[in-house]
């Protein structure tokens, strides 16, 4: 399953694909339906495929710049050469015509549904809940990091709950090579780490998987949702947890989300293994 294998064959049917329009939200076989989710650039509807299955689709907003398209054109090369059971799995790309008289076409990623809600509804919710799912999410990044992926954009919303409560990460629009150049802009800023940084780095996502098990255990953000210098400078940890009934380990993992959050050198570059240990050694009794 893991590290990448080669990019795999798309499905017959999606890959190439031309639409005939959107008036019709007929995409080649694909019938849009409702809107899912929407950001800057990009929008995600739910669609049904000619088999039947259900699907969700992921394409440029209509006002998008042209740089949209080359977004989901790279974020589909990262998925398409992944397959993990804690990434959203993808089928192919579909065409989708730009306004008349453009001749050109933009490109929609075609990705398995995943219908669970995602992870901001579990904001301040017990250990119990959070836990087993935020384990999956640091093995899952930690698995990207040893096939040399940063994801450089986790947080709560861009994990989704597939069946059986399995996380899947979704979203890998920002994702790059460690080393390599990070694309500019976008991200969300109560998740990024302070500072200014050319290369894509683990620690990029060392400390936004930290802001995200943090919202989760305290239903709130470390540092608001626009951190200031002086918001970080101010921040007086984690207090220490008191014995909870049933569970035991999170004083450790306490430490662990303190010296991250503090940004201290060792604990970003150590990666996501010493979080990912402390999630999967709290024991969670009945």
């Amino acid at each position: 399953m893991w590290p990448p294998r080669s990019p795999r064959e798309p499905e017959t049917g999606f890959v190439g694909a031309v639409a005939n329009g959107l008036r019709d939200r007929t995409l080649e076989g694909l019938s849009l339906g409702a809107l899912l989710g929407q950001g800057g650039m990009s929008r995600v509807h739910e669609a049904t495929a000619a088999d039947g299955k259900r699907v969700a689709v992921k394409l440029p907003c209509a006002d998008a710049p042209p740089a949209a398209g080359a977004l989901i054109r790279r974020e589909f090369d990262f998925l398409s050469a992944m397959s993990h059971p804690n990434v959203v799995a993808v089928s192919g790309l579909v065409g989708i015509p730009r306004p008349a008289p453009s001749a050109d076409h933009d490109p929609g990623i075609v990705m398995e549904y995943v219908g669970g809600g995602d992870l901001v509804s579990l904001s301040g919710s017990s250990p119990r809940r959070w836990v087993p799912l935020a384990s999956q999410v640091a093995r899952a990044v930690d698995d990207l990091h040893c096939a040399g992926i940063v994801h450089r954009d986790l947080k709560p919303r861009n994990v989704l709950l597939g069946p059986g409560d399995v996380p899947r990460l979704i979203d890998f629009a920002l994702a790059a090579r460690i080393g390599g150049a990070a694309p500019r802009g976008g991200g969300t800023a109560a998740y990024q780490r302070g500072g200014k940084f050319e290369a894509a780095d683990v620690a990029d996502d060392v400390y936004a998987l930290a802001v995200l098990v943090y919202e989760l255990w305290f239903g709130a953000l470390p540092f608001g949702r626009y951190p200031t210098p002086q918001a970080r400078s101010n921040w007086r940890g984690i207090s220490e947890p008191g014995p909870t009934p049933g569970i035991r380990g999170l004083r450790r993992l306490a430490g662990i989300l303190a010296d991250v959050l503090a940004q201290h050198p060792a604990a970003l570059s150590a990666g996501i293994p010493p979080l990912r240990h402390a999630l999967e050694s709290v024991v969670l009794n009945d």
